[in-house]
């Protein structure tokens, strides 16, 4: 085991030894409680050029959005990132830390995408979100420091399966395209049977419970966990856009990554699927503290560099 991850799993469970289930308190204090947790490793983020909030139209309401604008001359390529937290807690300020180094490091402007949350909203409200926050960075980036001429999409667990399932539905509904998709330990579908979930579903940051809570949340109609804008492992891949896949040893969703990459790749998509050793669900959060996710954030930043700026 990395010392480093150990350490921090101990740590970890010290916290959570006599504290209550998410899904024994008021979802308010569970995202509170969420947002407190990761505090700690939003620590010591980039220096933006700017970081702002504001909020957006959508079919569903107002959305809030928060842009980061590195510093260096613009405009930038656009990534617009979509947070994890099961459907159900986080937000762009549990990330901060996460999107001012992608945005710094690849010199990108960042949108992160504050999305309807379930059990309020189920699914496909978070969806119908992105893709309304997606179009909305593409036509507005000029105005924010962006040129969206090329952009990309990325986010981490929950996130990965809204990226994933946002480029399938951008494809089939005129588009904007984007040129490449960061797929972060992403949750592609909901087949609780995989062996990683099996292996490393206790102990390890993510557990079973959680994730069949976050899934009862966010479809409370097991129909809608066949369908592909739910589980775009399930869909159609072609033509989707070059994919980062990465994921740690750690992970429940280990074979999440490794079954996507591979549906990805028989459909002819390029893919770059890059597996970190003793590395637990969300450890690209973690930079602060783990050695192993700051080189996960620098090859994340990498292949934004290469797919943006090229």
């Amino acid at each position: 085991m990395d010392p480093q991850v150990q350490a921090l799993l101990d740590m970890m469970a010290a916290q959570s030894a006599n504290a209550p289930k998410m899904w024994e308190v008021p979802l308010a204090e569970a995202r509170a409680g969420f947002a407190t947790g990761f505090a700690m490793f939003n620590a010591g983020a980039p220096e933006m050029a700017s970081i702002t909030d504001q909020q957006i139209p959508t079919p569903g309401g107002e959305m809030g959005v928060k842009t980061f604008v590195p510093k260096g001359q613009g405009p930038f390529p656009l990534l617009v990132y979509i947070h994890g937290g099961g459907f159900v807690i986080g937000n762009p300020d549990s990330h901060l830390r996460l999107c001012a180094e992608l945005a710094e490091g690849a010199k990108v402007l960042v949108v992160s995408l504050d999305y309807r949350l379930a059990p309020e909203h189920p699914a496909p409200a978070a969806l119908e979100d992105c893709i309304a926050g997606i179009r909305w960075a593409v036509e507005n980036a000029p105005a924010l420091g962006g040129n969206a001429a090329k952009f990309a999409i990325g986010g981490d667990s929950a996130g990965g399966n809204l990226t994933a399932a946002s480029c399938q539905r951008l494809r089939d509904t005129g588009g904007p395209a984007p040129a490449f998709q960061l797929l972060m330990y992403g949750a592609f579908d909901f087949d609780m049977s995989k062996p990683s979930i099996a292996k490393n579903s206790e102990g390890f940051v993510l557990d079973r419970a959680s994730m069949d809570w976050f899934v009862d949340q966010y479809t409370p109609d097991p129909a809608l966990r066949h369908d592909p804008c739910v589980s775009p492992g399930l869909g159609d891949v072609t033509g989707m856009p070059p994919a980062l896949l990465q994921v740690g040893t750690l992970d429940p969703l280990l074979d999440d990554s490794f079954r996507y990459a591979n549906k990805l790749a028989l459909a002819g998509v390029p893919i770059d699927l890059k597996v970190y050793p003793d590395m637990p669900h969300g450890f690209m959060q973690m930079s602060a503290v783990l050695d192993t996710a700051k080189r996960a954030v620098a090859d994340a930043c990498a292949a934004l560099r290469v797919a943006l700026h090229g």
